[in-house]
């Protein structure tokens, strides 16, 4: 897998964890939404001595919902941090492995180098005898039609 794939990788799950993060704030707003409605329309069909109690649950929803907002919130801001702290590792180990690509391709480079010397010594050496004994042919051919 490259790095950038990672990289892509890191950035597609901290947006996915942003959004799902997203969509349970504003589930959760719905619930508070839903119970504070359901708080208010019971208030309605309570007598007047059950009055206090249902003001008393509205406020404890009231406060659970505003909970519940300032909990996500933290964790929102918690996982914009630890993503931010992931694409970080993530460039730092792609220059890493940046850099060691870097130094095994010129250990490559060089290598390759000397074999191709080697490889271009050797032909030339194999052309080196061709031609020696293509000359000792021909003067072989000479001194038979010389004769």
């Amino acid at each position: 897998m490259t790095i950038e794939k990672k990289v892509n990788d890191l950035k597609e799950k901290a947006s996915e964890l942003k959004d799902d993060l997203k969509l349970k704030a504003d589930e959760a707003k719905l619930a508070g939404e839903e119970k504070l409605n359901d708080l208010k329309h019971d208030l309605k069909q309570e007598s007047a001595e059950q009055s206090d109690a249902a003001h008393s649950q509205l406020e404890d929803a009231k406060a659970k919902w505003s909970d519940a907002q300032q909990q996500a919130q933290e964790k929102l801001e918690h996982l914009k941090t630890e993503a931010s702290h992931k694409f970080e590792e993530a460039k730092l180990k792609a220059n890493e492995l940046k850099q060691e690509a870097s130094v095994k391709f010129d250990e490559l480079k060089a290598q390759a180098t000397t074999k191709f010397d080697e490889l271009k010594k050797a032909a030339t050496e194999k052309i080196n005898s061709f031609k020696k004994e293509d000359s000792a042919k021909v003067d072989e051919q000479d001194k038979d039609q010389q004769v």
